[in-house]
């Protein structure tokens, strides 16, 4: 199964080296692409065989990915991971096995970190649509469903019928993709082999306040999910933002993150963009926060 490595890049240019040069030498590996949606140039010590592809624009994650993807169309499955994760060849063989059965979509490794556990076989909590992370069984897959896009293995005929959605632009855009590949008839499978999570320099954190609370909102929403949808705003402007606003007032920051907040709940609630490519004004949270520098 020819499969090509997709890494979303922002930030430091060590880490995604480091990762492109581990992926380059698995032998399961045909290819290694990099999306810099920060613009950055391409590396000089980066690999030579691997792929630095600088979009128009910053595209976010699911967009990033779609953007490596139409650049290499031949690929029967894609990894798509993070630049802060260690994957070795037996645990990207496995999955692999495991994505060539047939009616599965999408298979991810356990994902740990220092603390242990950090993503297993990943459920939604009812009410409030908080990801869960469930214990998975150590000697057998199982399914889930959802698994994190830190490090995701896609069938390309499945990414062909059910694209990643981009205009979640960071965040819910795995868990978004995941319900979506279940809905069409694939089964989403963690696999007991481990990948290991380092830290993130991917993922700018000032806007994440605005991103977790919009793109709930908007992932409820597009699932039908009404009743769900109001619990979560209603939380958010009652448990949340208060919540925001004092810990802004308690750390002497100003109103960062309840601006945030406050504004990821306008949108959230506010006129759905159609699916497809981030909104051109991404990243919006840039307009009431200063977006991270590459």
């Amino acid at each position: 199964m020819k499969t090509v490595a997709v890494i979303v890049h922002w930030g430091p240019p060590q880490p995604t080296v480091d990762v492109a040069e581990r992926l380059e030498a698995c032998p399961s590996i045909a290819q290694v692409a990099v999306v810099a949606n920060d613009g950055s140039p391409r590396p000089d010590d980066l690999p030579a065989a691997t792929a630095w592809l600088r979009p128009p624009r910053n595209l976010g994650f699911g967009g990033g990915f779609l953007h490596a993807c139409r650049d290499h169309p031949t690929a029967e499955s894609y990894l798509l991971v993070n630049n802060d994760i260690r994957i070795d060849e037996a645990t990207v063989r496995s999955c692999l096995d495991l994505l060539a059965g047939t009616n599965i979509g999408i298979v991810a490794p356990t994902l740990v970190n220092g603390d242990g556990l950090q993503s297993g076989s990943a459920r939604l909590s009812p009410v409030l649509v908080a990801p869960r992370a469930r214990r998975p069984p150590e000697d057998r897959p199982c399914e889930a469903d959802w698994v994190t896009g830190a490090v995701m293995f896609i069938k390309a005929e499945v990414l062909a019928r059910v694209p990643f959605d981009g205009r979640y632009f960071l965040g819910f855009e795995d868990v978004d993709f995941c319900y979506r590949v279940r809905d069409s008839g694939w089964s989403v499978v963690l696999s007991p082999s481990r990948a290991w999570h380092t830290g993130s320099t991917m993922n700018p954190w000032r806007g994440n306040a605005y991103y977790n609370v919009r793109n709930r909102l908007w992932f409820t929403r597009t699932r039908g999910w009404r009743l769900r949808a109001m619990l979560v705003a209603v939380t958010t402007a009652t448990v949340v933002l208060p919540r925001a606003v004092a810990m802004d007032l308690l750390r002497g920051r100003g109103l960062v993150t309840s601006v945030l907040v406050r504004h990821g709940l306008l949108d959230g609630l506010g006129p759905l963009p159609p699916p497809g490519d981030p909104r051109i004004d991404e990243p919006r949270a840039a307009r009431w926060t200063a977006w991270p520098q590459p």
